[in-house]
């Protein structure tokens, strides 16, 4: 069974099933409650101080480098999100559970975002935290439509058990991430784009790294953007099977992009290859001047 699964951000039963490793589940509970209710007052409030108060320091620094590198207002744009944070307080508690310095709580009922609806329909929420040296902060949300998963909406409904909540997702992860580096406000807004058939790549633009890409073609923003002048750019490349009815392929492209969509982002430098036994590692030349930006 497949449910559909996306970000949103951005119960008053507890059920044993959601018992703490390492910390009491009620107290757990009401801690991370407690910290929620701060974050949720924080966003409607457009309250700065008790944002950063309430939001880990990871998210707090992943929020600034991805809105400062698009050359949105920090912290203004934080509160200019267009879905509400759902109130907890008539949804019901499936699970307060923390591993290490990660926690979450899983609540089922009627998720209100704020988006019109003839009705809300009944789904599954999970608020995540991380455990700063200061306490338990919130970290982000996700929302699980079971809108495919009907039977499971239904079982929920008449509170069947949750056994889903064992599966690994829904498991705290037990390690926090670490805290990236905070970025320089970008001479240049910037993505890169990857399509990789047969190939995993990995890339660090100005020393910072991104996730594994394989399988895929996407567009990804630049945190940093790109200097005006060189840019330190390297890609680490494994070459993987090819699926079936499929031919290898890899591009590797950086633009500087405009802030008005309508404005077509000028392509920096790229490669493209097919080779099946490509160098482990390639460094891309990536100078941005006046004449590059006038292709």
């Amino acid at each position: 069974m497949r449910m559909r699964i996306w970000m949103v951000v951005g119960g008053l039963v507890l059920s044993m099933l959601g018992a703490s490793r390492g910390e009491d589940s009620s107290a757990l509970r009401a801690e991370l409650e407690r910290v929620y209710h701060k974050w949720r007052g924080a966003i409607i409030n457009k309250d700065v101080n008790a944002w950063q108060g309430s939001t880990s320091r990871y998210r707090q620094v992943q929020t600034r480098n991805l809105m400062v590198s698009q050359r949105q207002p920090y912290p203004a744009a934080v509160f200019q999100i267009p879905m509400q944070p759902p109130d907890i307080v008539t949804l019901r508690l499936l699970e307060a559970e923390a591993v290490g310095p990660t926690a979450h709580l899983i609540y089922f009922g009627k998720v209100d975002v704020g988006i019109e609806a003839d009705e809300v329909p009944e789904n599954l929420l999970m608020l995540r935290f991380i455990k700063d040296p200061e306490g338990w902060r919130f970290d982000s949300s996700r929302m699980v439509n079971l809108e495919n998963a009907p039977e499971i909406r239904q079982k929920l409904k008449e509170r069947g058990d949750a056994d889903f909540l064992n599966d690994p997702e829904f498991n705290p992860p037990g390690t926090a991430p670490a805290v990236p580096p905070v970025c320089p406000v970008p001479d240049h807004m910037a993505a890169f784009r990857v399509e990789a058939m047969g190939y995993e790549v990995v890339l660090k633009i100005n020393g910072f790294d991104y996730p594994p890409l394989g399988g895929v073609a996407v567009t990804q923003l630049i945190i940093g953007g790109l200097r005006q002048g060189e840019n330190d750019v390297t890609v680490n490349i494994r070459a993987t099977e090819v699926p079936e009815g499929e031919e290898r392929h890899l591009l590797v492209a950086l633009m500087v992009v405009n802030p008005d969509p309508s404005v077509k982002p000028v392509v920096i430098s790229q490669f493209e290859t097919s080779d099946p036994n490509p160098p482990a590692v390639r460094k891309m030349t990536a100078w941005v001047n006046n004449s590059v930006l006038k292709r």
